[in-house]
């Protein structure tokens, strides 16, 4: 017979087991939505560091904000809905904030591989073109640093022919 002890052991053990949140697979909308945001991110803080420089882009980088402002905020909208499936609709707010909070101390100290030149070239490349989600997320792609986002990838589901 088990004891008492072992017994309630087993139950709490249990209940902090269920108790953390289950992580939900990333998908690629939510990959992309990711990549958005950290590269929205990544421009203005580094646009803040440049700021006092030769090469200030601060006006391009809110040029960047209000050219594709409804795409950021979609972005922002569906990856908020991503971490509502893991964390509530309160939890995303706070899952939210930690990860843009992640991505702006990441270039507390500038970028890891590009100069404000190449940062004032690359804000007003993106402020000067149209983008949909795809090339948003590309360009995220070949210029954050880090990956976007931290879980397990959803399987991709190839459909084959009968």
């Amino acid at each position: 017979m088990i004891s008492f002890s072992k017994k309630l052991a087993f139950v709490a053990a249990m209940v902090a087991l269920s108790s953390q949140p289950a992580h939900a697979c990333w998908t690629n909308a939510a990959q992309d939505a990711a990549k958005i945001k950290h590269l929205n991110t990544m421009l203005m803080v580094t646009a803040l560091r440049c700021r006092n420089t030769p090469d200030n882009f601060l006006p391009q980088y809110n040029r960047f904000v209000t050219k594709h402002n409804s795409l950021i905020g979609s972005q922002n909208a569906a990856l908020k809905g991503y971490l509502a499936q893991t964390y509530g609709a309160r939890g995303a707010e706070g899952a939210l904030d930690r990860m843009s909070i992640g991505f702006a101390n990441s270039y507390g100290n500038g970028h890891k591989t590009m100069n404000c030149k190449q940062l004032k070239d690359l804000a007003t490349k993106l402020s000067s073109e149209s983008h949909g989600v795809v090339t948003m997320a590309a360009a995220a792609d070949s210029t954050v640093v880090g990956q976007s986002w931290s879980g397990p990838v959803c399987p991709t589901r190839i459909a084959t022919r009968p």
